[in-house]
């Protein structure tokens, strides 16, 4: 495994453990191997106010960070910074089908480093959105502010198979991703992969993506094993990516990303 100079982390149910933390053992092997010149690489849903609260500060100092499944990117080692929004045409044509088909779901939409959303959230909201019980709770837009959007993401809960009824119609304009046991929908740009994000971010740092490791669990990390040379699968990943990965760790309860990390680089 000499050949491996970037690790890319997953946070949501790889890097973080069911308590939405990072264990001290799975901190230390991060940090250890990009002290001995790993180069590390978060690649989340999340954006970056969320990753903020979640991560130590030790690990937001590491240079790179992929938000929102590629929508964002900071890369602050090289002073760089990418965002791909949705146009407000197609905000406002998803809502109203997403209305159509489901007229009392919440919708959020991720814009400016801020969430807003069409209603007030309920108590069951906070989970499937991941939300940390202190998090700021949305603002709440008008129809007409919500036409007004050109945000990052837009994200609901999956019910009665809203999916699969919106990804027939609008998967030429928007890339639609099923999360966190099916139970969320997230929308970003038709452009927009976490797999995307990266190879821009491998290209300007002169690495090939068969030199890097990605640690994943989750459909939204399907392109990233399709793309790094040594995609690691969570012991409570899909087994979609299980059948991809080069190696299954353990789950991220039981430091799954550690595990790897000291094995191969001898830390």
């Amino acid at each position: 495994m000499n050949n491996i100079l970037a690790v890319v982390l997953d946070l949501d149910g790889t890097l973080l453990n069911t308590r939405r933390e990072v264990s001290q053992r799975n901190l230390r092997a991060v940090l250890d191997c990009h002290k001995n010149g790993i180069q590390i690489i978060i690649a989340t849903a999340r954006p970056s106010r969320s990753v903020r609260m979640l991560l130590p500060e030790a690990l937001l100092q590491l240079g790179c960070i992929i938000y929102y499944n590629g929508a964002h990117t900071v890369d602050s080692s090289y002073q760089s910074e990418d965002h791909v929004l949705i146009d407000h045409e197609t905000v406002s044509d998803l809502y109203d089908a997403i209305t159509a088909l489901s007229g009392e779901l919440l919708v959020c939409f991720e814009a400016q480093d801020a969430i807003f959303s069409d209603r007030s959230l309920a108590s069951e909201h906070f989970d499937i959105l991941g939300m940390p019980s202190d998090a700021p709770v949305p603002t709440v837009l008008s129809r007409e502010e919500i036409s007004r959007l050109c945000p990052s993401k837009l994200l609901f809960p999956n019910v009665q198979n809203i999916y699969t009824e919106l990804k027939s119609s609008f998967s030429h304009r928007v890339k639609l991703i099923l999360t966190d046991g099916s139970r969320l929908v997230q929308i970003m740009n038709s452009s927009v992969s976490k797999a995307g994000a990266l190879g821009q971010v491998l290209s300007r740092r002169g690495l090939h993506p068969d030199q890097v490791m990605v640690f994943g669990d989750d459909y939204n990390d399907l392109e990233l094993f399709d793309l790094c040379g040594y995609p690691v699968a969570m012991g409570n990943a899909i087994n979609e990516l299980k059948i991809k990965a080069a190696r299954i760790t353990a789950t991220n309860d039981d430091d799954g990303v550690a595990v790897v990390l000291e094995a191969l680089f001898h830390i």
